[in-house]
């Protein structure tokens, strides 16, 4: 069956070249849109047979996540074209004021968050807090413009700066936990041109500052956190290891052969909801629940594997309801090569 793909680029320039590799592999014909362009609409309704919109949600600068989530709208739930990942799945990405509304209503455990719209309801709030508490920012991978709150006094410096003129912003430049700043300077002094790029793009970053809100979260005493990983058929598994106050956004991971509860307890979650690419970040409390702290529709690689079980990389599937051991390279380009996978298996069926 021929299939044909368009592949949105977002705002970054660089968004499309994994699903480019990955149709490239499959070889499947797409062509590439950008999404942020005033003719998206025209150059993607044109073509007449489409067999899905591949995309990488926008996530990082406000202005073009709610551009991405509203002009994906249209293309699923009004046009009906089939995307991936899907509408709610990209919709609830990254948006941590929606997540926290979403796990609610879906009685999916996770950590008690509050949302405060008004100062003095926010201020008032904090006679009843038990801290620390975790302040996070709407929109901020990998840990980015998340604040542990040990105390009263943090609490009501961080609602005043909140609902001030200049508001809250995530830190200028490279992320410290994920980045390395070594080979980071080392390409930005000798490639100009990279340098002037990524300036930019931390004003654009640093620029988008939360105003007029605040989201207080409970805070799980923790020592690692899992991420489980779930693309189509196939699950992975490791822990993050707490660097500082945080595992969000580490380089700490441990790989070791995940429990068969916390795989049922995500494939348990992901069926109900359609989830079909999604990373869930879960702590384990004290008497061994789990609960839901991120999930993530994209989301990066440490490692060039999710998974490594008695020294062998590979993944789980789940064969009448029993987990399998798969040994192999599943994560190949960014586990993209495993998403297109999941989707001309769907598109064949």
């Amino acid at each position: 069956m021929n299939h044909y793909f368009i592949i949105l680029k977002n705002e970054k320039d660089n968004s499309h070249l994994e699903w480019k590799n990955a149709c490239l592999e499959f070889e499947v014909d797409y062509s590439i849109v950008d999404i942020t362009q005033t003719d998206w609409y025209i150059r993607i309704s044109s073509h007449k047979h489409v067999s899905c919109i591949l995309h990488r949600s926008s996530g990082e600068i406000s202005r073009f996540k709610n551009l991405f989530d509203e002009r994906l709208y249209i293309l699923s739930e009004i046009l009906n074209y089939m995307v991936y990942p899907s509408f709610k799945e990209s919709y609830i990405y990254e948006n941590k004021k929606l997540l926290s509304y979403y796990l609610k209503s879906k009685c999916i455990p996770h950590p008690e968050t509050c949302i405060f719209y008004y100062k003095n309801e926010a201020l008032l709030s904090l006679a009843d807090i038990n801290f620390p508490i975790v302040a996070k920012m709407s929109i901020g991978a990998s840990g980015a413009g998340v604040e542990i709150l040990k105390n009263k006094s943090d609490a009501r410096n961080y609602i005043i700066k909140a609902f001030s003129k200049k508001g809250l912003r995530r830190k200028f430049g490279p992320n410290r936990k994920t980045g390395n700043i070594k080979t980071w300077t080392k390409k930005s002094i000798f490639n100009i041109s990279f340098l002037l790029k990524k300036i930019r793009y931390y004003i654009q970053v640093y620029s988008d500052n939360q105003k007029d809100f605040v989201i207080f979260q409970e805070y799980i005493p923790h020592d690692f956190e899992w991420r489980v990983v779930k693309i189509g058929k196939s699950y992975f598994a490791h822990k993050k290891i707490k660097m500082g106050e945080m595992c969000s956004g580490t380089k700490g991971i441990n790989y070791v052969n995940p429990p068969f509860k916390i795989l049922d307890f995500v494939k348990n979650i992901c069926e109900k909801e359609n989830f079909d690419s999604m990373a869930i970040d879960i702590f384990e409390n004290e008497r061994g629940d789990y609960i839901v702290n991120e999930l993530q529709t994209i989301f990066g690689h440490v490692q060039k594997f999710l998974l490594m079980v008695d020294d062998k990389i590979g993944r789980y599937i789940n064969i009448d309801n029993k987990w399998e051991f798969e040994e192999g390279d599943f994560n190949r380009n960014l586990s993209f090569n495993l998403r297109l996978e999941s989707v001309i298996e769907f598109l064949e069926k």
